[in-house]
């Protein structure tokens, strides 16, 4: 089982988790074999949330070419992600966010 659908799991079940420092933290007392797989990718799940948090997804970015400002929408992507798409379709392509 990967991480992200041992986060998943973890959703489903009602639990939220958090990084402490490079701890992982839960909200509520997690069922034994969820427990299990979270202590067996607990480094991962932690570099996975701290990633995210630093990293935030958006369907919506401003972005401008050559002077023209427009809205690039799509699937939820990171700025870098989106500064990529951008820079394949046109080269001197900037984020404004």
């Amino acid at each position: 089982m990967n991480v992200i659908e041992i986060i998943r799991w973890a959703r489903d079940e009602g639990i939220a988790l958090r990084v402490s420092g490079d701890r992982l933290e839960a909200d509520d007392i997690a069922p034994p074999d969820l427990l299990a797989a979270l202590r067996a990718q607990q480094a991962l799940i932690v570099e996975y949330l701290n990633a995210a948090g630093e990293h935030p997804r958006r369907r919506l970015w401003r972005a401008s070419v050559s002077g023209y400002q427009f809205f690039l929408i799509g699937p939820c992507m990171s700025r870098t992600q989106a500064l990529a798409l951008l820079r394949w379709r046109w080269s001197d392509a900037e984020l404004l966010d």
